[in-house]
């Protein structure tokens, strides 16, 4: 519409017209009046471009006209020796190339985007008043690209500008205004079109109008630009177009043939309109075409020629204009909406002729279909042709031919087909030849389907610019880049080819915002420099200005197919690099352009890759300012992921990890060159500086190594410029860096002086701080933006309940290198500070200052926070992990850092940093450490006090520690709670000073009863508390009770026992019924009591045994062994074993468990034992009630069931009970006898003794015995064997089967299963038997007593009776009588 660059040559102006005088043939330099000149006019402003051959007027085919309005870029020259041109104009032709490339050094123009396949620009030339953002009023424009001119067009004044203006040729760039000479009939007017004519020494300017049809001509823009309105008007060429019918008006200009153009009308009427006359005079003529016949029509064309109005179409939607044919003269094609074409003859002299008219709707519809891009409701389809151009080249191979070659004609023609759902355009290619149409390829436009906007004022728009490699769709605020290029022939792309569709190698969108009103309103294909490559086109933008974008060739090498489409690394780099730097465009993507989720999670991190090493092309490696430097490269990795959480919201949360620890490199890198150049700014004369040496210490493989070959000297900047990625290498290169310079210069003979090392141990802290501190101050502030929970965060930690780290590798702030780093730091000052001592021996002045050493002191606290922020990550990470062996090194390392913490808080109250010792263990809750520290501080305070007041001296400093240290404490009482008091009175118990703490105050003493009781290993001090200061006797019975289970030796448990039981007897004194609870409490106590009663018992029967043996355990245990431990235990060496550590538990009178009793017992060899001791006689007895007790004590019912089956085995085979069931020969006596002698018939005597006890204890029956412990799964059942492996039971139930083996005997053999019954009856009637002798007995001396009774009676009645009374309040004389009146014997 506006892109008329149709050059006019001066060779052919009438060679009878006046010459210009003065060698610059400028206007601008004549000796004008000075109400005349015009300032920013000179022979410069003029000059067309290098490359912009004027060939307008077809000189003599050294260039011919280009196609689409457009010259042609072309360097090749006729040799046609036929040329009529000045030589004077020649020589100046030739001297061009030379000063346009002297100027292009610099044209001003801004870089909007750029990627490797084309580039947007801002060219700085735009007047002022067209770049206003706000500028309201309507006005449109276009380019004449052949000479490097715009112009502008508003309803009053046209505007003209160079626009390739470089920067060197100062003052001649200023716009020229033009005042219209004729003024619109209304305001809602269409605005007047306007081309300029390029011609020598500077072009022409057209304009007309397009509801009136006046023409207004300058044949240059110096007489246009006359500010006298009678002069500009007088050297104005003036016309009205004829033929414009009511309410017709014109609205596009074709540059047709060399100073001709083509007026397009509403009605779809052309008109041509020339500007000069056959000889060149400037002159205005118009006419209207009429078709005089076609080539192709037949009858039907000659009826459309008598109705149709001359062949006129209706909807005409492009008219452009092809390369010459012949001289002066040319083909123009125009095309309606519906998809007629029309291909005109347009010859120089006026002449013209419709050469054929071909209707391409069909073949047009056909291609969509066959490349299979038809909507599905095509019922309600809309398919129209937007526009089109003449395709300038044929590319095959490395040739380049005419598109124009023989008979056909090459074009490329935009269309739509939409539907009320889908919109789709197409570029079809289309062939036609004497009237006949093909159409070879079609090229989807896959990357914009946005609808046409209804009522919009611009049409899209297609140009082609030359080789032909590459189409431009202008839009109204986009431009779409679609490659025309062919893919190579392989088998695949034949078989495309033949279903004529071949792949679109590369397609692009470039967007305007829609939030500022931009709009196209003018363009043109570009002519570019001389040297420079691609195929360009630029666009005239409403409120911003001009801009070119071009697409560069094919690099050498590659191949079209090499070109793809752009991919998400092409746009996330577009949208970092340059989002935030313009205005203009919209880099958020448009929906037709889907990636995967994986493309864009790879390409953003290859591009933030490319941030922190510097490798991306759009970063400079070099400048003077590193600070800008860096801070470019940070605002590059914050548009990376403002744009990924803007448009890709479904990147995963391990990739944004990713990226964020990217970003906190970059953040500390800043830090650090902040430090390093703080550092440099106030360095000692020759001292190093440790970051520098610190890079030249790092290893090659980790660090890129500078090129002294490019000149890289400085190691600092190129690291950082380099190696921020790894920028975590630095922190253990700190210590390792200032360890090396110390000890080398310990080898070179010159220590390091101790004021050099702390300063370079202050800027290890400030290395080792600016990176970690930064890092996670940073990753706190910034944890929204890279899309996660603000709550899931504090400090730039993650909770350890967070899902986060599912999935993520190990944060790069809490690796294990970093870990061990900082810690060593620390740890190593403390050891430089100690090594400070007043012994030192430093030279006088050599030794730190105090107040650098109080600044590192105070780094030392910042870093200890570090240390424990870098460890909880760590062993957070490692708890979160899915494998178990992984979570169990998370525990290892949280209990790693609560031993590493408390020693680092303790040791910076030994520096003199309570407070800030007392800070972190507030702030990390470590309780333990805070006790520790103020504990020590206060003992240590009191000390010093004792000792000051001692000398008399002044000890008021030392109390206002102490008593600050004890307010602390009271405070952490109130605060933590019983978290304080637990780590606080842990110290006293640890120094076994508990007892002090029972003269504080009450607030210490609550918390006191409170530690007390949920310790249970301080119940030895805790039942005290209870009585003496809670005076809780039932508390102090339950103290008691657990400490039972602490105490190791008899006496001490004994008195636990009895204790308890005395206190829980106190407890309950006052109530006058018992419950059942308090019941079986004092009966488990007294089942205690027994157990050790036993266990006395025990001991006394070995006494005498032991007594044999030196004073030494291992000998007491042997003796023992020798007697009571041969035959019952031999060959069962697991049980032998057993026995031994029971007896050595006793022999050291060491408290042993009913069960452990119960074995002990039942070990031992009746041979060894007295028969008729009671011991011996009760001993299974004993062993059976010491299980029922342990059973009542501690729940174990299914224990207590195992043992008792064990216990019941071992008596019956302590007997012979095989030579027992011999009875042959034997009389009623010795039988008897015999079964009385077994250990089974004593154990049920002394049973049934018991009233009831066979009762609560069923007898079992012997062939139940079988089987028990005898297997590693019913040992399994006892808990006293649940801990131990299971090749120590396979032992036990080993030697166990023995004795199974020796039960089989006795039942099988000695018919024990017969006998069972007849011994239990036996047993029961020597019980009663006995039970009748003993009283019969009792009853003898009963009546002996009575006897003796009265007559002692009878003796002394006179006596009682005179005295009236007897002893003890009226008793018989002599005797003593107890309160119910029985005699009190002795």
């Amino acid at each position: 519409m506006f892109s008329i660059p149709a050059s006019a040559s001066t060779a052919l102006r009438n060679p009878r017209r006046r010459q210009r005088t003065g060698s610059d043939d400028s206007v601008a330099t004549r000796q004008l009046p000075k109400r005349l000149k015009r300032s920013g006019l000179t022979t410069e402003t003029f000059k067309p471009l290098a490359n912009a051959t004027p060939n307008g007027h077809l000189r003599h085919h050294e260039a011919s006209p280009a196609a689409n309005g457009y010259l042609r870029d072309t360097e090749s020259k006729s040799s046609s020796g036929g040329e009529n041109t000045s030589l004077a104009i020649r020589n100046r032709g030739n001297r061009k190339p030379e000063r346009e490339k002297r100027s292009n050094r610099g044209d001003g123009s801004a870089e909007l985007i750029k990627n490797d396949t084309y580039a947007v620009s801002r060219l700085a030339t735009t007047p002022a008043q067209f770049q206003e953002y706000g500028n309201s009023e309507s006005w449109h424009g276009g380019f004449t690209s052949s000479i490097g001119y715009a112009v502008a067009i508003t309803q009053t004044q046209a505007v003209v500008w160079r626009y390739k203006q470089p920067l060197n040729l100062t003052g001649s760039s200023k716009p020229i205004n033009v005042p219209l000479l004729h003024s619109a009939n209304s305001s809602d007017d269409p605005l007047p079109l306007a081309t300029l004519v390029p011609s020598l020494p500077e072009p022409g300017l057209l304009i007309v109008m397009p509801v009136t049809g006046k023409v207004s001509y300058w044949e240059s823009l110096s007489s246009a630009a006359s500010v006298d309105r009678g002069r500009q008007q007088q050297q104005a060429i003036q016309a009205t177009v004829t033929g414009l019918a009511f309410g017709e008006h014109i609205t596009n200009i074709t540059e047709a043939e060399p100073q001709g153009f083509l007026l397009t009308c509403t009605s779809g009427k052309l008109v041509h309109l020339t500007v000069a006359d056959p000889q060149g005079k400037a002159s205005i003529s118009t006419q209207v075409l009429r078709s005089t016949g076609t080539e192709a029509g037949g009858i039907f064309g000659s009826l459309r020629n008598v109705f149709g109005g001359g062949g006129w179409l209706r909807d005409v939607v492009a008219v452009k204009a092809g390369y010459s044919i012949h001289k002066a003269q040319r083909e123009c094609v125009v095309g309606t909406k519906k998809g007629i074409l029309q291909v005109w003859n347009m010859d120089w002299n006026g002449a013209h002729s419709l050469k054929y008219e071909v209707d391409a709707n069909r073949h047009l519809l056909k291609s969509i279909r066959d490349i299979g891009t038809f909507p599905r409701d095509s019922d309600n389809q809309y398919f129209r042709v937007l526009d089109l151009a003449f395709l300038p080249a044929v590319v095959t191979g490395q040739e380049v031919t005419s598109s124009t070659s023989g008979s056909t004609i090459r074009l490329l023609v935009l269309t739509v087909l939409s539907s009320p759902n889908t919109t789709r355009y197409n570029l079809h290619v289309v062939n036609v030849t004497h009237g006949e149409l093909d159409v070879p390829v079609v090229h989807p436009v896959n990357c914009y389907r946005s609808p046409l906007v209804t009522g919009s004022a611009s049409k899209p728009q297609l140009l082609v610019p030359e080789p032909g490699q590459i189409a431009y769709i202008i839009f109204e605020t986009s431009v779409v880049l679609v490659s025309l290029e062919e893919i190579e022939e392989t088998p695949d792309s034949q078989l495309q080819t033949e279903a004529r569709r071949i792949p679109d190698p590369f397609q692009d969108v470039v967007d305007f915002r829609k939030d500022k009103g931009y709009a196209i309103v003018g363009c043109a294909v570009d002519v570019l420099e001389k040297g420079h490559r691609g195929s360009a086109c630029t666009i005239m933008v409403r409120g911003y200005g001009v801009i070119r974008v071009n697409v560069a060739p094919v690099e050498e090498g590659l191949t079209s197919a090499d070109r793809t489409a752009p991919t998400a690394e092409t746009k996330l780099e577009q949208a970092v690099f340059y989002g935030s730097q313009q205005s203009l465009l919209d880099l958020s993507g448009r929906p037709e352009i889907q990636f995967a989720t994986e493309d864009v999670r790879d390409a953003a991190l290859r591009i933030s890759h490319s941030i922190t090493s510097s490798s991306s092309k759009h970063l400079s490696t070099a400048g003077p300012s590193m600070e800008q430097h860096l801070q470019k490269r940070a605002i590059a990795l914050a548009e990376l992921i403002k744009h990924l959480r803007n448009h890709y919201k479904t990147l995963d949360h391990v990739t944004r990890w990713k990226l964020l620890w990217e970003a906190e490199r970059m953040a500390a890198a800043r830090a650090i060159w902040r430090v390093y150049d703080d550092s440099v700014s106030h360095s000692h004369g020759g001292e190093k500086i440790l970051l520098y040496e610190l890079v030249e210490c790092i290893s090659e493989k980790d660090k890129t190594e500078n090129r002294p070959e490019h000149h890289e000297t400085d190691h600092v900047r190129h690291w950082l410029t380099k190696d921020v990625w790894r920028l975590e290498y630095v922190v253990p290169w700190a210590f390792k860096a200032l360890d090396t310079l110390y000890k080398w210069s310990i080898e070179d003979g010159h220590p390091m002086s101790s004021a050099h090392r702390a300063r370079l141990i202050s800027q290890a802290y400030d290395l080792q701080l600016m990176v970690l501190e930064t890092a996670y101050s940073f990753r706190q502030s910034n944890v929204s933006l890279y899309g996660f929970d603000e709550e899931a965060m504090v400090e730039g930690l993650l909770r350890q309940d967070f899902k986060e780290y599912d999935g993520m590798s190990q944060p790069w702030t809490s690796s294990n290198t970093i870990c061990e780093a900082v810690q060593t730091l620390a740890e190593y000052f403390q050891g430089f500070a100690i090594d400070l001592s007043p012994n030192s021996s430093d030279e006088e002045g050599a030794s730190p200052s105090l107040e650098l050493l109080s600044k590192i002191a105070e780094k030392n606290a910042r870093l200890v926070d570090i240390i424990c922020k870098t460890n909880i990550e760590r062993f957070r990470f490692h708890q979160a992990s899915n494998e178990v062996r992984t979570r169990k090194l998370g525990k290892d390392l949280e209990k790693h850092l609560d031993d590493v913490r408390k020693a680092l808080i303790r040791g910076l109250a030994e520096m003199g940093q309570l407070m800030a010792a007392l800070e972190l263990g507030e702030k990390y809750r470590d309780m333990d450490a805070l006790a520790e520290v103020l504990e020590s501080e206060i003992q240590v305070s009191h000390e010093e006090l004792s000792d000051l007041v001692k000398a008399g001296e002044n000890s008021e400093e030392i109390g206002t520690k102490v008593a600050i240290c004890e307010g602390y404490v009271d405070e952490y009482f109130d605060k933590y709670g019983a978290a304080w008091g637990n780590a606080y009175f842990a110290r006293f118990v640890a120094q076994d000073r508990i007892s002090s703490l029972l003269t504080h105050g009450r607030k210490q003493r609550d918390h006191l009863t409170t530690f007390l009781r949920s310790h249970p290993e301080c119940t030895n001090f805790s039942w005290i508390n209870e009585v003496s200061v809670e005076g809780d006797y039932a508390a102090a019975a339950d103290d008691l009770r657990s400490a039972q289970k602490q105490a190791d030796t008899l006496w001490a448990k004994k008195i636990q026992v009895s204790i308890s039981k005395l206190s829980t007897m106190a407890a309950f004194s006052g109530q006058e019924k018992q419950n059942n609870k308090v019941k079986q409490l004092l009966h488990t106590l007294d089942g205690r009591l027994e157990a050790l009663a036993v266990q006395e018992q025990i001991y006394d029967h070995l006494t005498p045994t032991l007594k044999r043996a030196l004073n030494d355990t291992p000998a007491k245990v042997e003796v023992v062994m020798e007697q009571y431990g041969k035959r019952f235990l031999k060959g069962k060496p697991a049980l032998r074993g057993a026995l031994k550590l029971h007896v050595t538990r006793l022999v050291e009178e060491k408290v042993l468990d009913a069960e452990d009793l119960a074995d002990l017992i039942t070990f031992m060899d009746e041979d060894g034992l007295d028969p008729d001791s009671e011991f011996t006689i009760r001993r299974f007895l004993i062993a059976l009630r010491l299980v029922g007790l342990h059973a009542v004590d501690t729940g174990d019912i299914t224990s207590k069931e195992l043992l008792e089956r064990i216990i019941w085995r071992r008596c019956i085979i302590q007997d012979d009970w095989p030579s027992i069931n011999r009875t042959e020969l034997k009389d009623e006596a010795q039988v008897g006898k015999e079964t009385r002698a077994t250990a089974l018939f004593k154990t049920l005597a002394e049973g049934f003794k018991s009233a009831g006890y066979w009762d609560q204890n069923p007898l079992p029956n012997p062939s139940t015995l079988r089987g028990a412990g005898t297997t590693i799964d019913s040992l399994r059942t006892s808990s006293r064997y649940q801990a131990a492996s299971d090749s120590a039971l396979e032992l036990i139930a080993r030697d166990l089967e023995q004795e199974d083996t020796a039960l089989d005997n006795c039942i099988e053999q000695g018919r024990l299963e017969e006998w069972w019954r007849g011994i239990v009856d036996a047993a029961e009637t020597s019980d009663r038997n006995e039970a009748d002798r003993v009283g019969e007995e009792e009853s003898q001396r009963t009546k002996g007593e009575q006897d003796i009774l009265e007559k002692v009676s009878r003796k002394d009645r006179a006596t009682w009776d005179s005295d009236g009374m007897g002893k003890n309040g009226g008793g018989r004389a002599g005797l003593e009588m107890d309160e119910e009146g029985d005699v009190m014997m002795g």
